[in-house]
């Protein structure tokens, strides 16, 4: 979510909010807490749907609003490529279905 809301606020030519938490570097109680088959059913919906959204935005970007960087951050392919390539989470959390 966090990298959207970056991309679709460069895209409309405005700076991101800025990231005031610690993401990964944390785990909060919230993070341990119990997942029942219900909340999986729930977050596979919300997960998909957000999938979804940033495969839209990200097609009707050209090359060039792709690999645009303002100052030190990432362009939104390099965003979208970190994002592709990042299992830590779900290695984190590990086997939902079990």
């Amino acid at each position: 979510m966090d990298h959207l809301a970056e991309i679709e606020a460069r895209v409309a030519g405005i700076p991101p909010i800025p990231d005031h938490w610690h993401a990964s570097a944390t785990t909060t109680p919230a993070d341990l807490a119990p997942f029942t088959p219900e909340d999986l059913d729930e977050a596979r919906s919300r997960l998909t749907r957000l999938a979804q959204i940033f495969d839209l935005r990200l097609r009707v970007l050209t090359d060039e609003e792709l690999d645009r960087r303002d100052g030190d951050a990432w362009s939104p392919r390099q965003i979208a490529f970190h994002l592709g390539g990042s299992v830590y989470y779900a290695d984190s959390v590990g086997n939902l279905r079990g």
